[in-house]
């Protein structure tokens, strides 16, 4: 399907001093309008600039070339907490969409591996890092990574509250869905695959799914996969790689805040048809690099009573978030995989 994906150029929020205030709000509208309609977003002008992301996919391609023993000296541990460390390949589902959750039936094997990194100053988990004369620099290079990717998520949560236009007491409810201590940086690596493996069709990249925290930024490379579901067709729609361009996606937790007036987005990524290998080598490797913003744990998210109406009934009651994501990633990691 030709991808109808929006763009929003976010320069009025990260050059403030050459935009005026109209130029924000005609940003943030634009920004919400597309949150509206289908959940998902390609923004450029963040403010990362192309030198960190393409060092962010260097220290991705040296991580996950290492010796799997290296790697597995940072292992992730049985159990979805700490979601910390190194996932080896087929150890890890897919987080369950919504309407899933309890019923988490797996029969394809998942080719993928990833690394996760959180704030050193998070209270309630820690970081689980790799020996430094394993792979030097990868921990100074990590942690500048995620506190950019953290500056920008509050930048993003700004805009979307400038177009929806809260008030002071509903900006700050809002702000509430962010922790600066509490998001999560995510490396992957998707391996080649084998024309003969593609042929079989008994693996999966990463299955439909929705996040469930409250917003999501992807950078991917140029071999792609990313797909986005347009809820009002349920069509997915392919979102090329560009450079220099984020993939934003709303999750769970700000999809209840507005009663879905922002969509949780559903996406996948998906595996080339065999016929796309050109030659028994397959396919080649793919990596991204995904930025979970969520609240502090405890925090109970209830939806913004301006969503709520006689028209159009509020959809959920309060839930505090680490007993939600508790259910929802009971199946991420089965115990004695690692």
């Amino acid at each position: 399907m030709t991808s109808t994906i929006p763009t929003i150029h976010l320069t009025a929020f990260t050059a403030i001093s050459t935009h005026s205030d109209a130029d924000r709000v005609d940003t943030g509208q634009a920004l919400v309008a597309a949150l509206h309609r289908y959940g998902f977003a390609r923004v450029t002008g963040h403010g990362l600039a192309k030198d960190d992301v393409d060092q962010a996919f260097r220290c991705n391609q040296k991580l996950f070339d290492l010796p799997f023993a290296d790697k597995m000296k940072a292992p992730h541990p049985p159990g979805p907490f700490p979601h910390r460390g190194y996932s080896g390949t087929d150890q890890s589902a897919a987080p369950p969409s919504a309407d899933a959750v309890g019923n988490p039936s797996r029969k394809m094997s998942d080719l993928r591996e990833s690394y996760e990194v959180g704030s050193e100053e998070d209270d309630q988990q820690q970081n689980i890092w790799l020996p430094e004369e394993t792979l030097p620099g990868f921990r100074t290079d990590a942690m500048s990574l995620y506190e950019k990717l953290a500056g920008i998520g509050s930048v993003l949560l700004s805009a979307i509250s400038v177009g929806l236009g809260l008030d002071e007491r509903e900006h700050g409810a809002l702000e509430q869905l962010a922790s600066r201590r509490h998001s999560q940086l995510r490396f992957l690596h998707y391996p080649a695959v084998s024309r003969a493996r593609l042929q079989s069709g008994v693996f999966e990249r990463l299955p439909a799914h929705n996040d469930w925290g409250s917003l999501t930024m992807l950078f991917q490379d140029e071999n792609g996969g990313l797909e986005l579901r347009d809820p009002q067709t349920e069509e997915f729609i392919h979102a090329e790689p560009e450079e220099g361009t984020l993939v934003l996606n709303i999750g769970d937790m700000l999809g209840r805040f507005t009663n879905d007036y922002l969509r949780s987005a559903v996406h996948q990524v998906v595996v080339p048809s065999p016929d796309t290998a050109t030659d028994e080598r397959g396919i080649p490797a793919r990596r991204s690099i995904a930025f979970f913003v969520g609240p502090v744990p405890s925090y109970t998210v209830a939806t913004l009573p301006r969503f709520v109406s006689p028209e159009n009934p509020g959809r959920y009651d309060p839930v505090r978030f680490d007993e939600y994501g508790a259910v929802v990633s009971k199946y991420h990691y089965q115990v004695g995989n690692i």
